[in-house]
């Protein structure tokens, strides 16, 4: 057998899904906190599992790798149709699907709201379970809601404002793609009312903003980098400075960072700053289960509002 100890990553799938019928993370190796495995990511996607690795392997290992993944969830009960494997521990992302089959695009849930996902075909699945706990948030805090939603991708933020009575979302993603796919999320989910799609450059779209301000709610989840467009550590700020113009004396803001080169201290002398001390810090919000890192590196999705 190749030199790996996949003693943690079978432990954790003999715990089964935290959430057995919504998609969730069953296996958290990145986290530096699993020792041989601290490169593989495990999800469950239902009726499929999707096992993402980010270091170099060669075919024996990860044959025995999906061997033992597969073989361990039908042990657990996943009684997954299909497991999905996606390196990504060179240029180009390379997925195949070693056991099963699955479909090209389908249905999965989440805290009472329904979205289409792709394992297969792109990078990114179409949702990220790693922001269960924003979503939550949101779904919380948006009723009777005018609410902005910026670096939207599929719009799973709108979907759950509108679910918990937002009267009205703007979301605004310069992929045209993604937000075609955010329609379909709404209209999965019977909400598409009062929903607008923005293909801009949020960068250079402040005007427009400004002209439908002031938000009740505002959600800024940018990528840690996106080629030729937005790179966290330097155009964030540019964001973070604007945004106060946007808000009235009750909004709320959730800001995000999912970078390693960002920690918590990093990211809130970055809001402080940019904003020159306008917003006011409330809250971190939780790790979604099972993706609690020990130093807190991971996502970080804080609150704020004016101060």
């Amino acid at each position: 057998m190749p030199n790996i100890d996949l003693t943690n990553l079978l432990s954790a799938i003999a715990k089964g899904a935290p959430f057995n019928d919504e998609v969730c993370r069953v296996y958290h190796g990145r986290g530096d906190s699993q020792g041989e495995t601290n490169f593989i990511n495990l999800d469950w996607y239902p009726p499929y599992l999707f096992l993402a690795c980010y270091n170099p392997i060669n075919e024996t290992t990860q044959n025995v790798l999906t061997e033992a993944v597969w073989q361990a969830q039908q042990t657990a009960g996943f009684n997954a149709k299909g497991l999905v494997f996606q390196y990504r521990a060179g240029r180009d992302t390379q997925v195949s699907v070693p056991f099963g089959e699955v479909q090209d695009r389908f249905e999965v849930a989440e805290l009472g709201a329904k979205y289409w996902v792709q394992l297969t075909k792109t990078q990114n699945t179409g949702i990220f379970p790693d922001m269960r706990e924003g979503r939550a948030f949101v779904k919380n805090n948006s009723h009777d809601a005018k609410v902005l939603n910026l670096f939207s991708y599929t719009c799973a933020f709108s979907v759950v404002a509108k679910l918990g009575g937002a009267q009205q979302v703007i979301n605004m993603d310069m992929n045209k793609s993604v937000l075609r796919t955010g329609a379909d999320n709404h209209r999965l989910n019977n909400v598409a009312e009062n929903i607008s799609y923005l293909p801009h450059d949020i960068l250079k779209s402040f005007g427009k903003l400004k002209k439908a301000a002031p938000f009740d709610l505002i959600v800024v989840d940018p990528p840690s980098f996106q080629k030729g467009s937005f790179v966290l550590t330097k155009d964030y700020q540019k964001i973070l400075r604007r945004l106060p113009d946007l808000c009235h004396s009750n909004t709320q803001l959730l800001l995000c960072a999912n970078s390693p080169d960002v920690s918590e201290k990093l990211f809130i002398e970055m809001i402080s700053d940019a904003t020159e001390g306008r917003l006011s810090f409330v809250e971190r919000l939780p790790a979604a289960p099972r993706f609690e890192e020990p130093d807190g590196a991971n996502l970080k999705a804080l609150v704020y509002r004016l101060a």
